[in-house]
């Protein structure tokens, strides 16, 4: 599977260019310095979304502000590559560098203050 670069996105075989940034995709991606992303190298979890949706659309925001993350999801349909909000869903948990803890978690709440 090819992978942009910049963006670090996964994407089907058959895509060659990123359609977020444009950039061409490569086969494999750069290793990334862990203590470059987080001098500590400690990450927390913000708290609990519903589902991987909505933690993919958090982490989109943070990452287009330089900020790495990860998801941890707990629902079967993620084990079999679905993403969703139903009920077989547990929801999820996006992981942020501790020092950017509060910035990460006003952004997670000014943009699903609703849920």
């Amino acid at each position: 599977m090819p992978f942009c670069p910049e963006c670090r996105y996964e994407y089907h075989p058959e895509t060659s260019e990123c359609p977020d940034c444009g950039r061409r995709l490569v086969d494999r991606l750069p290793e990334i310095e862990q203590e470059s992303l987080n001098p500590k190298g400690r990450f927390k979890s913000l708290p609990s979304l519903p589902g991987r949706v909505y933690a993919e659309l958090v982490k989109g925001a943070l990452e287009a502000k330089g900020i790495p993350c990860y998801i941890r999801s707990d629902g079967i349909i993620d084990t079999l590559g679905i993403s969703g909000t139903g009920p077989l869903n547990r929801g999820a948990k996006l992981f942020v560098p501790e020092d950017r803890y509060e910035e990460c978690l006003q952004i997670q709440h000014g943009m699903l203050d609703h849920i």
